[in-house]
């Protein structure tokens, strides 16, 4: 089994781990960030737990772009616009993973999607990153210590509910005024992915009620939330041309150029 891991979770939990220092002027036990060498070895004691956890035997690090163009980005510029700055020592971590570790990326493509796009028989996802359930297939939560298999009916499910309830963190909407309940009744109403499409359209076509009643949302306002909220799948994407085709059953497709999107 080969475990396709979550590059930039990875390195950015092994560099906020938190290094006791002793400050002898004030006889104080005081917290340092980790040099790169600390660094290193915090993340190679994550890879091999993970690699327990996942019963896997091989691995890649999944990695996005160094200059973090994504086409998410090009279609949506809002998209993960209010995350904070690495800590410096990440990207000195991510040039020694890129050394010494096998790694796994594609222009226009972040580490989530580079996961999804090569999972599969053989594979196994590991990522605590809740996106990842729009992608069926094995898949271990490191953050959680869960394991298990996403079948694709519970990955088309996950991927309509997030596009209704769109994701604060990285930064779309979704269908305004539409709360969990909601949206789990709309989709719970559906048998297959094409019923939960045109059911998730139309939410965002129905007039808004309350604070939102002079919001409209179109149907491009839906694909678009539908494009952030799944996550690449096996098939979507062609790494020698970098074409990606998002099929939206019921809906028109969503097409581009990951490479030429990237923003």
């Amino acid at each position: 089994m080969l475990a396709l891991i979550d590059g930039d979770e990875a390195i950015y939990k092994a560099c906020v781990i938190k290094v006791e220092d002793t400050d002898w002027e004030s006889e104080t036990i005081v917290d340092r960030p980790p040099t790169l060498e600390e660094a290193v070895d915090a993340l190679k004691r994550m890879l091999d737990s993970w690699m327990d956890l996942a019963l896997a035997d091989e691995f890649t690090f999944c990695l996005s772009p160094t200059n973090r163009t994504l086409f998410r980005r090009g279609i949506y510029p809002q998209y993960k616009g209010g995350r904070s700055e690495k800590p410096d020592v990440f990207w000195q971590l991510e040039e020694w993973v890129k050394t010494n570790m096998d790694c796994t990326e594609f222009p226009g493509l972040e580490a989530d999607d580079v996961m999804g796009c090569m999972s599969g028989d053989g594979f196994v996802i590991v990522s605590s990153d809740k996106d990842m359930k729009t992608v069926p297939g094995r898949l271990v939560n490191p953050g959680k210590k869960e394991k298990g298999i996403i079948s694709p009916a519970r990955a088309d499910w996950q991927w309509m509910y997030q596009t209704l309830m769109g994701d604060a963190t990285d930064g779309f909407k979704g269908c305004i005024g539409c709360g969990p309940k909601a949206a789990e009744d709309i989709l719970n109403e559906c048998s297959g992915i094409k019923e939960m499409a045109v059911a998730a359209r139309e939410k965002f076509l129905a007039p808004k009620k309350g604070k939102y009643k002079d919001i409209t949302q179109t149907v491009h306002d839906f694909r678009v939330n539908a494009v952030m909220a799944r996550i690449l799948r096996p098939g979507d994407y062609n790494p020698a041309t970098g074409d990606v085709k998002y099929d939206i059953p019921g809906v028109k497709s969503v097409s581009f150029n990951a490479d030429e999107k990237a923003a």
